[in-house]
Parts: structure tokens; sequence; C-alpha cells
């Protein structure tokens, strides 16, 4: 299986951030190490406690600005899924997503499971991003 831009070594994480336009400095390595081990939504609360659990102190300051950074430069998205929480997810392709209201998961709904909208005014759409809210099935989970 080719693993993209996942479970890549650090040597190679800081090439991903030069093609991307990005300095790659030791923190910044740090949080793009833990942002793209797998696909996963994470809050920059998230990454501030795995990279000061499992690596090395890290300000809040740094993460929030170095989140701002990828999203900007493309090597993340940014999910604003409640007015308060705002998730950085690591897969970049076009897709939407499914929250699950009893346990806060998100999920990946592929882009072609949803069609784009007709609109009865004449626009150019740029993008459809479709949030969906719901529970889980217990098999499901």
């Amino acid at each position: 299986m080719h693993r993209g831009i996942y479970g890549k070594n650090k040597r190679e994480i800081a090439e991903l951030l030069k093609e991307h336009g990005i300095n790659p400095t030791t923190q910044r390595v740090e949080i793009a190490a833990c942002l793209l081990a797998c696909p996963q939504h994470l809050s920059a609360e998230d990454v501030l406690g795995r990279l000061n659990h499992e690596y090395e102190q890290v300000s809040q300051a740094t993460v929030y600005n170095t989140l701002r950074l990828f999203v900007r430069q493309g090597v993340i998205r940014e999910l604003a899924i409640s007015p308060d929480r705002i998730y950085y997810d690591s897969n970049t392709s076009f897709h939407h997503h499914f929250v699950d209201v009893e346990t806060g998961r998100i999920h990946d709904i592929p882009a072609e499971s949803v069609q784009t909208p007709v609109v009865n005014f004449e626009a150019e759409i740029h993008e459809v991003s479709v949030l969906v809210r719901g529970r889980l099935n217990q098999a499901e989970a």
C-alpha cells in the first residue's frame, strides 16, 4: 500500500514542508509528524497535548501559528466543526465529513458520495463542503 503523505520519517517531512514553501524548523517538523502520522482530525489542543506528552515542550503560540501556516500553505485543511472548535484535517484531498454527535469523532465521506448542489442564481462554485451530523449505529462504532 502506498503511504502517500502519512508515516514519513522526519527527513521526508522536512522535504514535504520545503515543497510547500515552509522552512522546516525542528518544532514545525514535530508538529507535521504528529499531524501526518495517519489520516486524522485533530484540534490545536490535541496537537499540543500529544507533542508535550510524546516529544518535546512546544508553546501554545507555536502550535497555533504553525497550524495556520500549514493551512495557508496547503499541508493540512482547516475544519470549523463548531463555533468554538477548529479541527485540522491531515487529508487534503477533496472530501466531506460526518461528525458523530455521541462521540465527537469525525469521519471522512468520499467526495463522490455528495452531488454538487444546483443553485437558482448565477454563481461560480469554488468549493462544496458538506458536514453531516448524526449518530453512528452501534455496529459501525
